[in-house]
């Protein structure tokens, strides 16, 4: 798995687009939109890639957790997961994950 920063991606939908989960998930709010999902997490949210996903930050700052190391994020960055494994997503911050 690599973690590579990419420019944000143009098109993708605003927070108010996703339809809301009832109740929280790992303490985050979650929304989903086709194959995009919105969290708004308070600390920490887990995911896992079984190919690619695309990460956009809409605010907050922190660190991706996963098997090579740490690497920082801050709203406004965009980055593309590439391959399976496990990753963290630390730090109170809203974005929107685009499984492709």
């Amino acid at each position: 798995m690599k973690i590579i920063a990419i420019p944000p991606p143009a098109g993708l939908p605003a927070a108010e687009d996703f339809s809301m989960n009832d109740s929280p998930v790992q303490g985050a709010r979650t929304g989903r939109r086709g194959n995009a999902r919105f969290v708004d997490s308070p600390r920490r949210f887990k995911l896992f890639s079984e190919g690619n996903d695309v990460v956009c930050f809409l605010r907050g700052s922190g660190h991706f957790k996963w098997q090579r190391g740490e690497t920082p994020f801050a709203a406004g960055d965009a980055f593309r997961i590439e391959g399976e494994g496990e990753y963290e997503v630390n730090g109170p911050c809203a974005f929107i994950v685009v499984r492709e």
